[in-house]
């Protein structure tokens, strides 16, 4: 082929996508005039009744504000005219001006509801719009969005009383106002978060995802009734009530359609409104699977690095979330997806051939899969999730714990009170940072995965940097006579040392990256059990907690036994080690989010619980730590020597 031909063909190429990139967009474009105009007609449908009854106008503003949407109304049809056939054009003109005259001449509510239901109806039949979610919305993701996005206006409970709500007029909407309330269905709050409502306070939500909108506007739609916990209550009254009801039904009915179709009391519909099916877990794993999919996709146009991110999004965002119920129901697995996944992540980096790199996405995508059907045949049981807890709390818990516990013991030996204070406020900071964080929900979790794992590497390495410090600060004072040195300086300096501000920081860092951890697993598991489990996980942190606190206790008093230049040499030790298992650690989770590199090392066995992984990255981060552990120990040995 001459240079003429390769010119004419990435010519072709260049305007083929400008084409089809422009057809995108008025794709895009014609589906979002379509639905601002269905947004219009529900709002004008459901909200008539505040400003005109019995013919006579109750609210001059809201009725004031009917008419401004009866001309917005003709304005979106007008320009969206052109994009039906003629038939459909005149259908839905008839109908959107005969409902302007209803509301000129303060027609019944119910003729003005009728004619705008019918507008709406044929706006989204003309137009192809997409009227449901295409999975299930999760209640708990929708809570989340609402107490980051909505709360501030909406209030806490739905009440239409947030703190900048306030100053608003009109004022926000009540979600538990039953007359106005009972008229609306998650489409049209859907609608309502995504384009806004003009003349109000309420904004268009442009930031969020099509998920996260769903998932707010079922939430919305639950909160005027009682959360039913009782699976087997609800699955009885769901097969009686509402048989074979679909997903868009429940989307685009109001509950005053669902009243009329199945004859539902309140208690009924709250029942369906609060419906979690279990397939929380599934989401994940098909997370996971569309992540893959994609990849595939990527390199086979030759875009690897675009495909290792996929690929490296598909174990954060679909695996991670629920590594901790899946190594407790098959270990084994877990450490094959894992080892499978990096060296997927590996072939992509590397650039292998496309056939090689093919089986080994292939191959990853058979174990997720495999992981699917693992997690979807166990049940997540009250007892499933205490353990499930505690596990996660003692190991967490104990990781963090012996070094506070080593911290105190040599405070207490010492006979001060200051720097124990600082202690305390340290790790107590830390753990009140993670209940704030666990009482926000499953926001950690609505995060990308990959800015979790890159936060955890970093506090890792901090705390790798405080432990060396701390260390090594320790071992240089274990002669008595530099120690009983060091307490007379604290003692006439103790307002103002740095080295207590140390002392809280350690603390801090140590105790925070566990708790940070910890909130993430548990708010996973809550997710998986699609929020039912909240009380047992609750219950096995406090159980945890006990276990953790009775041990440091025991490991306590049992250190302040020890002579203060031996416990100061063992606690150098016992802080080194640290230091080398939290590098392991950093580097993983900088592996996991695509920020290091990945070679494996063969036969090296994975013990997490030591930092140890079997990458080459991982295990020379551990050696270079310990290697400056060595150097300062023989160091400071010389300087006590000489």
């Amino acid at each position: 082929m001459d240079i003429k031909s390769h010119l004419r063909s990435l010519l072709t190429t260049l305007t083929m996508l400008i084409f089809s990139t422009l057809a995108h967009a008025v794709t895009t474009d014609k589906s979002e005039a379509a639905r601002m105009l269905v947004h219009t007609l529900n709002y004008m449908g459901t909200d008539y009744p505040n400003g005109v009854l019995n013919g006579k106008v109750i609210n001059k503003s809201e009725y004031e504000e009917m008419l401004g949407f009866c001309s917005t109304a003709i304005r979106y049809y007008r320009e969206d005219a052109p994009l039906w056939t003629p038939q459909d054009t005149l259908k839905i003109g008839a109908f959107i001006y005969h409902l302007d005259s209803l509301i000129h001449a303060k027609a019944p509510a119910e003729a003005v509801a009728l004619s705008a239901n019918a507008a709406k109806a044929e706006v989204i039949r003309a137009s192809n719009l997409i009227v449901a979610p295409t999975k299930y919305p999760a209640l708990m993701n929708g809570k989340v969005v609402f107490a980051a996005q909505c709360a501030k206006c909406h209030g806490n409970k739905g009440l239409g009383d947030g703190k900048e709500g306030l100053k608003l007029d009109p004022k926000p909407r009540n979600f538990h106002d039953d007359a106005r309330m009972v008229l609306l269905s998650p489409f049209a709050v859907y609608n309502t978060v995504r384009c806004g409502v003009q003349g109000t306070g309420m904004k268009p939500h442009t930031e969020l995802t099509d998920e996260e909108i769903w998932d707010v506007a079922f939430y919305v739609l639950a909160l005027r009734y009682e959360a039913n916990a009782d699976k087997g209550y609800t699955d009885q009254i769901l097969k009686n009530r509402f048989p074979s009801i679909t997903l868009e039904q429940i989307a685009t009915e109001s509950d005053k359609d669902l009243t009329a179709t199945y004859h539902a009391n309140k208690g009924d519909l709250g029942i369906l409104r609060y419906n979690q099916p279990d397939n929380a877990k599934q989401q994940f794993i098909d997370a996971a699977l569309k992540y893959i999919d994609e990849s595939m996709l990527a390199s086979r146009d030759g875009n690897y690095e675009e495909a290792e991110r996929l690929s490296t999004l598909a174990y954060l965002e679909g695996i991670e979330p629920i590594e901790n119920q899946l190594r407790s129901t098959d270990p084994g697995l877990m450490l094959r997806i894992e080892e499978q996944m990096g060296n997927t992540r590996k072939a992509l980096s590397g650039h292998e051939p496309l056939p090689a790199v093919n089986d080994s996405l292939k191959e990853s995508r058979r174990l997720i899969i495999e992981a699917g059907n693992t997690i979807s045949t166990t049940a997540m049981s009250p007892l499933l999730a205490i353990l499930m807890s505690i596990s996660i709390l003692l190991r967490e818990g104990l990781e963090a714990f012996l070094v506070i516990m080593v911290i105190l013991g040599i405070v207490k030996a010492s006979g001060l009170s200051s720097p124990m204070k600082y202690i305390h406020a340290g790790w107590i900071v830390a753990i009140l940072s993670g209940v704030i964080m666990w009482v926000i929900g499953g926001q950690i979790i609505q995060m990308h995965m990959a800015q979790v794992e890159l936060m955890e590497g970093i506090i890792a390495f901090v705390a790798v940097a405080m432990l060396l410090y701390i260390g090594f600060w320790l071992h240089s004072k274990s002669e008595v006579d530099k120690w009983k040195a060091y307490v007379t300086d604290q003692v006439k300096n103790i307002s103002g040392a740095n080295s207590l501000f140390g002392l809280f920081a350690l603390s801090f860092f140590v105790v925070f990256r566990e708790v940070f951890e910890s909130v993430l697993f548990l708010s996973a598991i809550n997710i998986e059990s699609g929020g039912k489990q909240e009380n047992a996980i609750i219950a096995g942190v406090v159980i945890a907690m006990v276990l953790v606190i009775s041990m440091a206790w025991v490991l306590l008093k049992f250190s302040a036994r020890l002579p203060i230049p031996k416990l100061f040499k063992i606690s150098s030790i016992v802080m080194g080690v640290l230091a080398v298992i939290l590098a392991g650690k950093g580097i993983h989770s900088f592996q996991e989010t695509g920020h290091s590199s990945i070679h494996g090392v063969p036969l090296l066995p994975r013990i997490e619980l030591l930092g140890i992984f079997p990458t080459i990255e991982t295990l020379a981060a551990q050696i270079i730590v310990l290697a400056v552990v060595v150097y300062i120990m023989k160091s400071v040995n010389k300087v006590k020597t000489a």
